[in-house]
């Protein structure tokens, strides 16, 4: 992979964590048209497009009274990279407060983020795309 296409990839990862919190435009623009995501959940439900993915987000993002994501680490080979996302917040239903770690296995294509399976366990995730440790 070209030293420009490393940086177009992880560009794309970086907007897509900063544009997963900003408004709905500003998500979809950061989204590959056939973008397939495993969110983590218990039934590991995938969401196929563009709009789909939106929905998905919207939900997560209305049963947090406040929340904050950032990314900790980052493994890299060709277009695939597992990000080790960190979120804290606070429930907006049960007001608990959460501090957790997840692996979000990230494809890009095109400069767009075409595929992203939430691993709970990083070997798990560095498998899955190929990275080994």
């Amino acid at each position: 992979m070209s030293q420009e296409n490393v940086e177009i990839r992880n560009q794309a990862v970086r907007d897509f964590v900063a544009a997963f919190e900003d408004d709905d435009d500003a998500f979809r623009a950061v989204l590959h048209p056939e973008i397939e995501w495993y969110p983590i959940e218990e039934n590991r439900t995938p969401t196929h497009g563009i709009e789909a993915a939106l929905r998905n987000r919207n939900q997560w993002l209305d049963t947090w009274d406040e929340h904050r994501l950032g990314i900790e680490e980052v493994v890299e080979e060709g277009p695939n990279v597992v990000a080790l996302i960190h979120l804290n917040g606070r429930g907006k239903t049960s007001g608990v407060e959460v501090d957790v770690r997840f692996y979000a296995q990230i494809r890009v294509q095109h400069g767009k983020v075409v595929y992203i399976y939430d691993h709970e366990e990083r070997a798990a995730a560095l498998e899955a795309a190929g990275l080994g440790e």
